[in-house]
């Protein structure tokens, strides 16, 4: 069977792609359109973008560009998203290429759907799409350009490629109910995949030292609010804890902020981001990983990011603020503790409450978990999906 896997993403350094692909890569021929290779070989691959040089604008050209942009978004509201929607994806350009008939179709987020729809009703195709939704498109910020904007079309637009899907699944249960909301599917339809790395069964907790050793790594951006972190750690005795943050520089000025304003801290320090594959083996030289998500955006309100199973895989104790989905982990699993709120003061004083003793207990629960809430459970969840979808 041949199987097609889209994602408008750098495939090399995208954690869910790759997981498709391990999952995928023995048992059936993959190919991939996505804006980079994944670096498997015997995959073939589709870049987005259409390889030519960028033209200089002028002077007349600019002008008369802002004022189509203008028109089209007072006179023609359609008109102006589908020509941004087909210069962004490049919906043109992949249309043209002579792209092998899959089996099945994997569209990565709402974006890869519509690609997947189009792709399947201009070869008519009879391909099956499994949609795997990651998080809540329509809902990914809230501000009123995206209000007015965004979200109506992408709305649409998902309506519009709903009958296209055969199966479907995203990150976490809250997220999994708002997209049957919307396509009026039963209680269940969408399946839970999580956003587990592979099982790690070198690892052991380590041992606590004199200090107790936090971490948190991700992307430096101003929606993850690290800042509260920082003053986090203003409430915690600097003899007693330390914070290490392993960013990447997403937004490199926002990064530049955090650095700053944590150069007063002693207890504060930066290390310079790994590799995917190196991340647990790094995490797992700390004690508790930390994450305070401000629920400001649906997403964020339910969330179940890469980085909480990190941590477990790294055999970390956890703290967290009392996001709905990661409390879920946590308690279910005894990994640590939770905030009362989402302020830094709530969440000091949790992690100030836990003995060295404690902690090691959290530690050793992650170790007992990591098997079961590791990418092996993933791995047989999208094997399970696709084969459902070859049966029928």
């Amino acid at each position: 069977m041949n199987i097609l896997i889209i994602s408008y993403t750098d495939l090399h350094y995208d954690p869910r792609v790759l997981r498709q692909i391990q999952a995928l890569k023995n048992e059936y021929q993959l190919f991939t359109i996505g804006n980079t290779p994944s670096g498997y070989p015997g995959i073939i691959h589709y870049n987005t973008n259409e390889p030519k040089p960028e033209k200089e604008r002028s002077f007349l050209q600019k002008v008369s560009r802002r004022l189509s942009i203008y028109k089209y978004i007072f006179k023609n509201y359609n008109g102006f998203f589908s020509r941004i929607l087909a210069k962004k994806n490049n919906i043109k350009y992949i249309l043209s290429l002579s792209i092998i008939k899959p089996d099945i179709i994997i569209a990565n987020e709402s974006s890869a759907l519509y690609l997947a729809t189009e792709l399947k009703r201009t070869n008519n195709w009879d391909s099956k799409i499994y949609f795997d939704a990651h998080e809540y498109t329509p809902k990914e910020d809230n501000t009123i350009i995206w209000r007015l904007f965004h979200e109506p079309f992408i709305l649409k637009e998902l309506k519009t490629c709903k009958y296209s899907i055969s199966m479907m699944s995203t990150v976490s249960d809250g997220i999994a109910r708002e997209y049957e909301k919307l396509f009026d599917f039963p209680f269940g339809y969408v399946k839970i995949i999580t956003n587990a790395p592979e099982y790690h069964g070198n690892l052991l907790p380590n041992n606590i030292n004199s200090k107790i050793r936090l971490i948190h790594h991700g992307s430096a951006t101003r929606p993850r609010r690290l800042d509260l972190l920082i003053k986090m750690m203003g409430y915690l005795d600097p003899e007693k804890y330390e914070l290490t943050l392993m960013l990447v520089r997403t937004d490199p000025d926002y990064h530049n902020y955090i650095v700053n304003k944590s150069k007063k801290m002693k207890n504060i320090k930066f290390i310079e981001p790994v590799k995917i594959s190196e991340i647990v083996n790094t995490l797992n030289n700390y004690d508790i990983g930390v994450f305070l998500l401000l629920p400001v955006i649906f997403n964020h309100k339910y969330s179940l990011p890469n980085k909480l199973f990190e941590y477990i895989q790294a055999r970390l104790a956890i703290a967290i603020g009392p996001s709905i989905e990661m409390v879920k982990i946590v308690n279910n699993y005894n990994l640590g503790v939770h905030s009362e709120d989402f302020s830094p003061k709530s969440l000091a004083n949790c992690i100030a409450q836990l003995t060295p003793e404690k902690i090691m207990e959290y530690k050793k629960n992650s170790d007992k978990s990591a098997m079961e809430l590791s990418a092996d459970k993933v791995f047989t969840d999208i094997k399970t999906i696709i084969a459902e979808l070859a049966n029928t």
